[in-house]
């Protein structure tokens, strides 16, 4: 019997017959027992902007012929000011972007890793401004730190498209032209969601949290926390945070540890929920259900084999990267965007859709290793 059959077969016989105060049957439909799954294509836009904006859809941005026509005969420069390099949606944004620049004649003359360093992001930026790009895509890998900086591409004449994080104080449409970001908001409500239903809407599930001022990384925790509050025999019964990445695995030893019959335990990000997948495992549970926010190569095998990793609310990264390219001509043109927030909405992504989600969130095939794996664990 395959899957909707068994889902079918459930909710016939969840409803039941009771008599009324007046004697009369009634059918009552056991709705607690037939729940849906969170849709996974989702298209809505959950979380606002720093500044409690309303976003702008990504997919509203187009130019007409004659203002692509305008791009090609500005002869403009582009400059990427990335704050890490290192993982796959960094990377995906960034070929798309130069890619979309080249296919618009706009000339890409710098693209440079921060390696997740504040100082070397603010270098790097430094020497970009003495190249004297016309605007400069980047992000506030620290909202106050690096305020003196992006100030200085500001007063430098040079027009700035932020992603993911702004500095602290800059105002969209004024020192910057706009940000653009994926609902973080909505990744982690995806992974609250259907953590909350893989439990049936009851049970203790912990919080491992990235413990640092990072908007994107904050929006997401706040969503699990917030979705967690909506379902009363849903109890949080651990919320630790980690200041450094490799320190996941402890916080989630801790709770562990503290609390042997959890349920379920979040993670900010995939890279820290391998992590937290490797605590449970060493305590031998492996029935721990694990839910995060981003896809990639790792957490994608582990959702085609049908590991610990149960769910995850990815940004859409080819659709971020087209999103912060177009953002960036529209800067180029002086074109209003209608908001100074524009977003993608979360790809859900769990066992069954990893193959086509993959698809989607970077146009482009999983490798074959994963494609092989997915088969053997789904026929």
């Amino acid at each position: 019997m395959n899957k909707s059959m068994k889902r079918l077969l459930a909710l016939t016989m969840t409803a039941v017959l009771t008599l009324g105060s007046t004697g009369t049957l009634t059918v009552m439909a056991a709705e607690d027992e037939a729940k849906t799954a969170p849709e996974l294509d989702i298209k809505e836009i959950y979380g606002k902007s720093p500044d409690g904006e309303l976003a702008t859809l990504a997919t509203e941005l187009k130019l007409t012929d004659e203002e692509i026509a305008k791009v090609k005969e500005g002869n403009f420069k582009v400059a990427i000011c990335m704050h890490q390099m290192d993982n796959n949606v960094n990377t995906a944004k960034v070929d798309l972007i130069k890619s979309i620049m080249e296919e618009n004649g706009v000339e890409v003359i710098a693209v440079t890793d921060g390696q997740s360093k504040v100082e070397t992001m603010i270098s790097n930026l430094e020497t970009t401004i003495a190249m004297k790009p016309d605007l400069i895509i980047s992000i506030a890998y620290d909202v106050n730190a690096m305020v003196p900086v992006f100030e200085a591409v500001r007063d430098a004449g040079i027009k700035l498209v932020f992603f993911e994080c702004a500095p602290a104080g800059f105002k969209a449409g004024e020192d910057y032209a706009a940000l653009v970001s994926t609902d973080y908001y909505g990744n982690g409500r995806f992974a609250a969601e259907y953590m909350a239903y893989l439990l049936d809407y009851k049970g203790k599930v912990g919080i491992a949290y990235y413990d640092a001022d990072v908007w994107t990384c904050n929006q997401r925790d706040d969503a699990f926390r917030e979705v967690m509050e909506k379902y009363p025999e849903i109890e949080v019964v651990a919320d630790q945070g980690y200041a450094e990445i490799t320190d996941a695995g402890i916080v989630a030893d801790a709770i562990l540890a503290q609390n042997p019959d959890i349920d379920g335990l979040y993670a900010t990000w995939d890279t820290p929920a391998e992590e937290v997948m490797a605590s449970a495992q060493a305590v031998g549970r492996d029935d721990l259900i694990i839910t995060t926010v981003d896809l990639g190569e790792n957490s994608s095998r582990i959702l085609a084999e049908n590991g610990m990793i149960k769910a995850i609310g990815s940004p859409r990264s080819y659709e971020d990267g087209r999103a912060i390219a177009m953002t960036a001509l529209y800067a180029l043109l002086d074109k209003d965007m209608g908001a100074g927030y524009i977003a993608t909405p979360t790809m859900g992504v769990t066992g069954e859709n990893v193959l086509e989600a993959y698809r989607t969130i970077y146009n482009t095939e999983p490798s074959d290793e994963i494609i092989k794996i997915w088969e053997e664990n789904h026929k």
